[in-house]
């Protein structure tokens, strides 16, 4: 009987028009919110590790696991999840992941060790995971004639919202307790934003359960990668991989690091973090032409990137803002180029399993990297392990901006 029940209510969420009929514009609001809280949420953490770190006694080794917790249930649900609401409906996987990241944040809110600290990271990664899919198929499904608004929503709702994270979680942490107070504020508009996507009415699944019936909705569908766009693929997924390397190390290792020439500010700390990541996504909207932007872009991030040693070693906070703000745009420029690219050779049969594995292997490049530097620096010291980091990510973009600029589109794949 339970499981009966389970099934009504996953695979007709909505069989009867009932709940508030909201308007069009307050529904692309919701599927904003839906996607960008939980990220916001995730690197509200960035500005506070160094409190945590010091609280529980914990390494930079603990620290970097503590943030890989969260990457590997992302990469490991977006295959897995990303194609549930077809079959649901959006607002039960919205609601669902919502109600996951508020179990996640009181978990963290009450952590007194690292294994409560790994627990509630995991569940928020795996919250993002089952938000993302659901989110952005809402919004294609309330802007159906405009794909380029919906892709800018999606963009600023996801980036935006893990860029606004450091500077949250930092400057509420200046009031009261600084674990408590950020978490607190979190939750609660959590909650509010949960009560509202429940109240709304629902649309109905888009496509019915196959064969399989409940089960067999639930079963990931099998990733490929069409032959034609082996290079473009691999090309994109390496520099996706190498961004958000970059990206995990501004939110994980970079504010206990950077904190001698930041004052130790848990607002500058997090404001590196949130100028990278902010500087991403503002570059996705930046009129950028010309046939070899991607490579130019990767050649300016090597000097993102070189500046940031230098600003460690000459103590200037200054200079490390301006470089992150650097290393994020030209990141950005590149990564759209690459990816709009992949995505112009897709054909739509297969498209949308190749973009989730090309995020799976992007996401892998916040857990492996940042996940070997936190070892790193326990064994060798955190600078010399820092400076290598960095310079290895500059070397990486060298040479992807000299594939990039040899690199020959293929023509499009009907």
């Amino acid at each position: 009987m339970p499981l009966n029940l389970a099934r009504e209510f996953l695979l007709r969420p909505n069989p009867t028009p009932r709940g508030w009929d909201a308007p069009h514009a307050v529904r692309v609001g919701l599927a904003a919110l839906g996607i960008g809280l939980l990220p916001l949420g995730t690197n509200l953490m960035t500005p506070l590790f160094p409190l945590f770190q010091e609280r529980m006694m914990l390494g930079n080794g603990a620290i970097t696991a503590a943030f890989v917790a969260y990457v590997l249930p992302v990469v490991l649900g977006l295959p897995l999840f990303g194609h549930w609401s077809e079959y649901m409906g959006r607002r039960v996987v919205l609601v669902a992941s919502l109600a996951l990241g508020i179990v996640a944040a009181t978990v963290l809110l009450f952590a007194s060790g690292l294994p409560g600290l790994l627990a509630g990271r995991a569940l928020h990664g795996l919250a993002v995971a089952l938000s993302f899919g659901a989110g952005a198929a809402a919004l294609r499904d309330l802007l159906p004639g405009e794909p380029t608004l919906c892709a800018r929503i999606i963009l600023l709702a996801s980036v935006g919202g893990g860029a606004a994270g450091p500077l949250v979680g930092g400057w509420l942490s200046e009031f009261g307790d600084p674990v408590g107070t950020p978490f607190s504020v979190y939750l609660l508009t959590m909650v509010v934003v949960v009560v509202l996507l429940a109240v709304v009415r629902a649309y109905p699944p888009t496509l019915v359960p196959p064969s399989g019936g409940f089960l067999g909705s639930l079963r990931p569908p099998r990733p490929s990668i069409p032959r034609p766009t082996f290079r473009i693929f691999f090309l994109t997924s390496g520099v996706g991989f190498l961004s958000f390397a970059v990206f995990g190390f501004f939110l994980s290792v970079a504010p206990a690091f950077y904190a001698p020439i930041l004052s130790g500010s848990r607002i500058m700390g997090g404001l590196a973090g949130a100028l990278l990541l902010g500087s991403s996504a503002c570059a996705q909207l930046l009129p950028i032409r010309g046939r070899h932007k991607a490579a130019v872009s990767l050649a300016a991030m090597v000097s993102g990137l070189a500046l940031i040693v230098v600003a460690q070693f000459q103590h200037l906070a200054g200079l490390l803002f301006i470089s992150a703000a650097l290393t994020g745009l030209s990141q950005g420029v590149a990564f759209r180029t690459l990816f709009a690219a992949l995505n112009s050779q897709l054909p739509s049969g297969t498209a949308a399993q190749t973009v989730s594995l090309m995020y799976v292997i992007t996401y892998l490049g916040s857990a492996i990297p940042v996940l070997g530097l936190g070892l790193a620096m326990d064994f060798w010291g955190a600078t010399a392990a820092v400076n290598a980091f960095l310079w290895g990510a500059a070397g990486a973009a060298l040479i992807f901006a000299a594939l990039c600029m040899f690199h020959r589109p293929s023509a499009p794949v009907p």
